[in-house]
């Protein structure tokens, strides 16, 4: 029963609010088979273990994003399990790699400074220099086949340290807290020492205070390492 734009009414009369907030809590069972008859859309929250309204108030992650380009993305994604795959960047990609990278929020978590608006001309160029580099391996990172992050993997110069690569990824911020770095990087990472025998040990750098890289980068192998830069951690896995 209608009362409100923003309170319904169970069967049993108690009222009902669409717009609860997520730390609420899960909805009871009660609450639960009244929003699937009435088509009112949910979504799993896996830090409570249990279903949501879809369009609740998120007062736990109210920075999270929803990518369009993913109707299954967000919150509902995170109770499946994930299917990724690699591919290089192909010239065509560009438009949706302007949507990933032009977003300050995901640069704060890489090396390099955030660069301004991204521009269509300016990811073109990315996409030439992933494909073209002598000395590096470039994969985007596709789910559903739609790009959704990239993996990077550096030969260092042989003056430095000869044998080793260095590990770089990054995930649109749609994508964070959703699993998509360790679908990708943990696969990545063992199939390329399996394919190359001179490669003796792999390295990464890690933002201080960016505690989901780290776990991304121990469940694929690796192990702190000291310090790479003032701010960094570096990571290291050893054939």
């Amino acid at each position: 029963m209608l009362t409100d734009d923003k309170l319904l009414t169970l069967p049993c009369g108690r009222p009902f609010h669409m717009d609860r907030l997520r730390s609420d809590g899960i909805l009871g069972a009660d609450e639960l088979e009244f929003c699937k008859t009435h088509g009112i859309p949910l979504a799993f929250d896996p830090m409570q273990c249990g279903w949501v309204l879809a369009q609740g108030i998120d007062d736990l992650f109210p920075n999270e994003v929803i990518d369009p380009a993913h109707p299954r993305t967000g919150r509902a994604q995170t109770n499946v399990s994930l299917h990724v795959h690699l591919r290089p960047w192909d010239m065509k990609d560009a438009p949706r790699l302007v949507e990933l990278l032009d977003d300050p929020k995901m640069w704060e978590t890489l090396p390099e400074p955030y660069p301004g608006a991204v521009t269509l001309e300016m990811a073109q160029s990315l996409i030439e220099i992933a494909n073209h580099g002598g000395h590096h391996s470039v994969f985007a990172i596709l789910y559903d086949d739609v790009p959704v992050g990239q993996v990077r993997l550096h030969s260092l110069d042989s003056a430095q340290e000869d044998g080793v690569s260095e590990l770089s990824y990054w995930i649109g911020r749609a994508y964070w807290r959703q699993g998509f770095a360790s679908a990708a990087v943990v696969p990545f990472v063992r199939q390329f020492f399996a394919e190359d025998a001179s490669l003796v040990a792999l390295i990464a750098k890690v933002k201080d205070g960016n505690v989901a890289s780290r776990r991304v980068l121990e469940a694929a192998g690796f192990v702190p390492n000291g310090c790479a830069d003032p701010g960094w951690d570096l990571f290291r896995r050893t054939r």
